[in-house]
């Protein structure tokens, strides 16, 4: 018997850890692999030379979920997503399972190492695939494979943004990051918009050079595509990726959402006002 003076018991239970992939929860890294997927139907940008398109799913979910679960399980839910729009959307996997790998799973995981954990990773790949986007098909194999060999200084300069993305990179990285954590928000979003611009140019490299060799463009036309791609995939995407993402980090931040460890949430002290 209990009187009147007397507190109830009150017993706690400890929740138990959800299921996890790569330390993100299932449903997330599910959610975002129907995100990428459902919304491969939808197209974002025309590449300039036809073939195909980039989707929304790709080009909004795809870096969000990169920023949000991290590279390994953003991955994941690439791979999910690409499988689902390689089988409604043919246009925006006009590849096949090797549009799977280059705009599924290649694009959130470049978001996701775009982190300052993964630094050591990102400050090998960038100079590498920079180094192959000058030599790979235009240099070498070239003429082998029936490709006109590149002209220098034209191909380097009209590669700019590759090397000029590695600098930054190299050079950058930290204080780029420290502006991600300023009090100031102007600071916060010019950081944002530098660091999806690493991380579209980590992504752009490795998915360009193997299209060039694939399809086999003539180097002109090569060289003009890779000049346009400032404005056709570098500005739209970086720009979308960073109205998108500063929201969905703000709304994941504030509503003490669960933070996916070596994410941009685990590994950003983000001050939003």
């Amino acid at each position: 018997m209990t009187t009147e003076n007397q507190t109830p018991e009150v017993q706690e239970f400890e929740a138990k850890s959800a299921v996890a992939i790569f330390g993100a929860p299932i449903s997330w890294v599910a959610l975002f692999g129907a995100l990428i997927g459902a919304m491969s139907i939808v197209p974002l940008l025309f590449y300039p030379f036809g073939g195909g398109f980039m989707s929304a799913g790709m080009g909004i979910f795809g870096p969000v979920a990169g920023m949000l679960l991290g590279p390994w399980a953003g991955a994941v839910a690439g791979a999910i997503g690409g499988f689902i729009g390689m089988m409604i959307s043919p246009a925006a996997y006009p590849l096949g399972f090797v549009d799977v790998i280059l705009s599924g799973v290649l694009i959130p995981f470049s978001w996701g190492l775009l982190a300052p954990k993964y630094r050591k990773l990102v400050i090998v790949l960038f100079p590498i695939h920079a180094f192959l986007y000058w030599l790979f098909p235009y240099h070498w194999p070239a003429n082998a494979v029936g490709l006109t060999q590149a002209s220098e200084p034209q191909w380097i300069l009209g590669i700019n943004w590759t090397w000029l993305s590695s600098i930054i990179f190299i050079v950058g990285a930290p204080l780029i990051w420290k502006m991600m954590q300023s009090e100031k928000q102007g600071s916060v979003v010019l950081g944002i918009v530098l660091n999806n611009w690493l991380a579209c140019a980590l992504w752009a490299m490795p998915w360009i050079y193997p299209y060039s060799y694939l399809i086999r463009y003539p180097y002109e036309v090569a060289i003009l595509g890779f000049v346009t791609s400032w404005t056709n995939t570098l500005i739209p995407v970086t720009a979308i990726s960073t109205i998108i993402g500063y929201f969905l980090l703000r709304a994941v931040l504030k509503g003490n959402l669960r933070r996916v460890k070596g994410s941009w949430t685990d590994e950003f002290d983000f001050k939003f006002g």
